[in-house]
């Protein structure tokens, strides 16, 4: 087999992943409107087909479940998870009933989140609760998790225009921090989130990195003033084939499970990528590739008061329609100093 045999077959794997994904939607569709009859069930229909699909790629020593993840120690628990990838070979869930699962946070591999449809308001959530689980299932003795956002349809119709919101949501929530004392904050790699794809439209990803590669940059004499950066690529429906979504994904999965540091060392690319014309979007700021856990003490900067004399200001003027009066909400988990 070469890399276009492979292409090709790949190619039949995501229509036969897509159209198993419609089915649904096609049986018990809304007398009204492009939607099934119970948007939950058609939800949960999704997660079962994409982690049923999952299960027969992957090695056999990834168990795959939908539910949460449990930190005994830090006294922590993750939001419900779609999809939790995990190392059923070292590591038993802490319960098992069915699909779902409870398992301990040293036996993560990924956390997927699954949408029939992804809506740009979704996406702040959406990466605090995966990036959580980035922060807290890495460090310098087990590897980050892969993060993903998966979608099989999305609210903008052009391709460059949903990458660019999605680009931006990450830009938003992994934005550097200030603290009460005026001290600045940066993420690290290990709780940025690693590929947003949506089947058809678009595949935004960043590359993999480990701890190792920060002592490699200690080294470096212009690591002192260059900041370090995450870079992201992206690709979409016009610029790249079909097979490239499903190739990424498992690609990513493969990154975490054959990580140097979890033992499964491997020693060349499993999956032969044709040319899929990935192109840089921008970069994020980072304090760090690897850390573990760091937020818990952070207090954010407290926004200043305002004076009587700008209170009685504001008071001449009439308040704009459908104004709340309340401030922004801040999307990203709350950081401590970082290092």
């Amino acid at each position: 087999m070469d890399a276009k045999s492979l292409q090709n077959f790949l190619n039949g794997e995501h229509d036969m992943l897509t159209t198993a994904v419609d089915l649904f939607r096609d049986l018990v569709p809304a007398p009204d409107r492009d939607a099934s009859v119970h948007s939950g069930e058609e939800g949960r229909f999704i997660e079962m087909v994409l982690a049923e699909y999952l299960r027969e790629k992957l090695p056999a020593g990834i168990g795959i479940g939908g539910g949460f993840i449990v930190d005994a120690h830090g006294k922590w628990v993750s939001k419900q998870i779609d999809i939790i990838l995990y190392d059923s070979v070292r590591f038993a869930p802490v319960l098992r009933y069915g699909d779902a699962v409870i398992v301990p946070l040293e036996s993560v591999i990924g956390a997927i989140s699954v949408k029939r449809k992804l809506y740009n308001s979704q996406l702040p959530g959406e990466f605090a609760s995966l990036s959580e689980i980035g922060a807290r299932a890495s460090g310098v003795s087990f590897p980050k998790p892969v993060l993903a956002l998966v979608a099989f349809e999305c609210e903008k119709s052009d391709p460059k225009s949903a990458v660019e919101a999605a680009f931006a949501a990450i830009k938003t929530s992994f934005a550097a921090k200030t603290d009460r004392r005026g001290r600045t904050h940066l993420y690290s790699w290990n709780e940025l989130i690693d590929h947003v794809i949506v089947f058809d439209k678009f595949i935004l990803r960043t590359n993999g990195h480990s701890h190792r590669e920060d002592l490699e940059v200690r080294k470096k004499p212009q690591a002192k003033t260059k900041q370090l950066q995450c870079s992201y690529v992206w690709a979409g429906n016009g610029t790249t084939t079909r097979n490239v979504y499903i190739q990424h994904l498992l690609s990513g999965i493969h990154r975490a499970w054959y990580d140097e540091d979890r033992g499964n060392r491997v020693t060349r690319d499993l999956l032969a990528f044709p040319q899929s014309g990935m192109k840089k979007i921008g970069a994020v700021d980072v304090c760090v590739y690897c850390r573990p856990y760091a937020w818990a003490n952070f207090e954010p900067a407290v926004a200043s008061k305002p004076t009587t004399a700008k209170l009685n200001k504001r008071r001449t003027k009439a308040p704009k329609t459908g104004s709340s009066g309340e401030p922004p909400r801040d999307a990203a988990i709350t950081p401590k100093k970082s290092t």
